[in-house]
């Protein structure tokens, strides 16, 4: 599972690094030969959009991983240790419901978009390609939270054990 997990976040880490700075590189370039030599790349806005797609999509499960997503916690954080847990577990799950219909959203769009044989503009690229960073993100998104639920679990179970370990230990004195 290790390997797995290592593997997942090279290829996100790559993937996100990748696009980022080729779509930098190319807004860069694009700005360069359009105010010095008075040339535009008619397809640079394009390929830089659909790459900043794909980096959003891509970014959003590796905040995921780093539970770097915005929460709203003003009523958690005053709850006890065990019930803070539980509601992470539940916020994950209704995360998690969040990424299906997501991935489920995205494979439909995709589909109607192969039906109709839709292209991108300028490139001519099959528009499915950029419509199908919908369903790669959210796939990734469900496993990270998929992986948090399971730390989660694993945490209470050792925060139960630990709590039943002095109760015991509160007993014999």
């Amino acid at each position: 599972m290790k390997k797995v997990n290592k593997l997942l976040n090279y290829i996100e880490e790559y993937i996100a690094v990748t696009t980022l700075i080729f779509t930098s590189l190319l807004v860069f370039a694009q700005v360069v030969l359009r105010y010095l030599f008075n040339y535009s790349l008619h397809w640079s806005e394009e390929v830089a959009r659909y790459l900043i797609i794909w980096f959003i999509f891509i970014g959003s499960s590796i905040a995921v991983r780093e539970k770097a997503h915005a929460t709203v916690d003003a009523l958690v954080i005053i709850l006890p240790n065990l019930m803070k847990k539980f509601f992470a577990i539940l916020a994950n799950v209704i995360a998690m419901v969040f990424c299906i219909v997501i991935i489920l959203s995205g494979c439909k769009s995709i589909l109607n978009v192969m039906q109709y044989g839709s292209v991108t503009p300028s490139l001519g690229m099959p528009m499915y390609i950029p419509y199908l960073a919908i369903p790669v993100g959210g796939t990734l998104m469900l496993i990270r939270f998929f992986q948090i639920i399971l730390d989660e679990i694993r945490n209470l179970r050792a925060d139960k054990a630990t709590i039943s370990n002095s109760h015991e230990e509160m007993t014999k004195l």
